[in-house]
């Protein structure tokens, strides 16, 4: 009779743990699908994680386009109208900050005594600068100088890697004159007459918008000319033509959280095997562990190190957190197993199989509302 009860408490045992372990493995096998599909739906519908949402570049016609030139009778004295075309963006190299553009610049102006022509590329380098075309503007009786150069340059640009693999970038070209200051040459333009090219491309990104901007900057020094009305420095105006750039969203997406979704999801399967298979879920805790390391380090190898966290950074830091929490885990559930409380032990494991994945998919949903 013993040993017929004994039997029957076995198989009950037995059909109990299995019962157990396929509940929890059909719901970790499940897991996946709703950890992805709530990555997906933050990073395509969440737009705080880009400075500006991408748009088409286009020209806003003016009333004063119906009239041929007609804003060039705006332009004072010391006044002299600039713009820029970018014909091509040849390479973007990420790790340094620098790209190389080809683009025509064209300077507008009237009094005869300015000579616009000395100008420098603040933030880059000169490879090629051809002969410049010149030729007049009529307007009502006014008569305006128009000069153009195509120019070949090594531009850099100090790029910010804050929600990077997300990152929207901005390259600017930045020209200033390099003998007249404010006082004597201020410059001005139009946004609607700079533009890009329709055949540009850059190679992994996605091209959003462009802007044009006036700015001064201020030199702190009178570069030797001490008269006297330079105690504080000399001030340049500085012209500013840039594009916004960003990364294809999808790819990048799937780049990113694919892997992060298995590594966490091999981790949460862990939950669904028996409290007593403490060597098995060792095992796979730690071969997460590895991984996950080793995807951080090719993840991050494709920019240059940064004194700031990234947003791959932290997605990273959340994910051995959730390793983490899930090893430890384990480790409790041992004192239990060997004290022979497996019933409690099978009781705390299913607690721990809800609030450990559920917590963790909360800290990586977070992660893209920080900062």
């Amino acid at each position: 009779m013993e040993s017929e009860n004994s039997y029957k408490n076995g198989v009950l045992n037995f059909s109990g743990n299995k019962f157990k372990s396929k509940y929890f493995s059909s719901f970790f096998s499940f897991l996946f699908l709703p950890f992805l599909s709530a990555c997906l739906i933050i990073f395509i519908f969440n737009g705080s994680l880009n400075a500006t949402d991408s748009v088409g570049i286009k020209n806003n016609l003016t009333p004063e386009k119906l009239i041929p030139n007609l804003s060039l009778l705006k332009l004072a004295t010391n006044e002299v109208k600039i713009g820029t075309y970018i014909l091509n963006i040849r390479k973007l190299e990420v790790a340094s900050g620098t790209w190389i553009v080809d683009f025509y610049v064209w300077l507008i102006w009237e009094n005869d005594k300015l000579n616009p022509l000395n100008f420098e590329i603040m933030n880059g380098a000169l490879d090629f600068k051809d002969e410049p075309v010149f030729d007049t503007i009529e307007v009502e009786g006014r008569t305006f100088k128009w000069v153009a150069h195509r120019i070949v340059s090594t531009i850099t640009n100090d790029l910010n890697f804050k929600y990077y693999p997300l990152d929207i970038q901005k390259l600017t070209i930045e020209l200033e004159d390099r003998e007249l200051s404010l006082d004597k040459m201020k410059y001005v333009t139009k946004p609607d007459e700079n533009n890009i090219d329709d055949l540009v491309k850059i190679q992994g990104w996605e091209i959003n918008k462009k802007f044009s901007e006036i700015t001064t900057h201020k030199y702190k020094t009178s570069f030797g000319y001490d008269d006297g009305s330079n105690e504080d420095g000399l001030v340049y105006s500085r012209y500013i033509f840039g594009i916004t750039i960003s990364r294809p969203r999808f790819s990048s997406l799937l780049k990113l959280l694919l892997p992060l979704s298995i590594i966490l999801s091999l981790s949460f399967l862990s939950f669904s095997l028996s409290p007593d298979k403490i060597s098995q879920r060792i095992s796979l805790g730690i071969s997460t562990v590895f991984t996950s390391v080793a995807f951080h380090i090719n993840l991050t190898s494709a920019i240059p190190q940064v004194s700031y966290l990234t947003l791959a950074d932290r997605l990273m830091i959340s994910c051995y957190f959730i390793l983490f929490c899930s090893l430890i885990s384990t480790i409790y559930l041992i004192k239990y197993v060997d004290t022979q409380q497996l019933e409690k032990a099978e009781r705390i494991n299913r607690y721990l199989g809800l609030f450990v994945p559920l917590s963790g998919i909360s800290i990586i949903i977070l992660q893209f509302f920080m900062f």
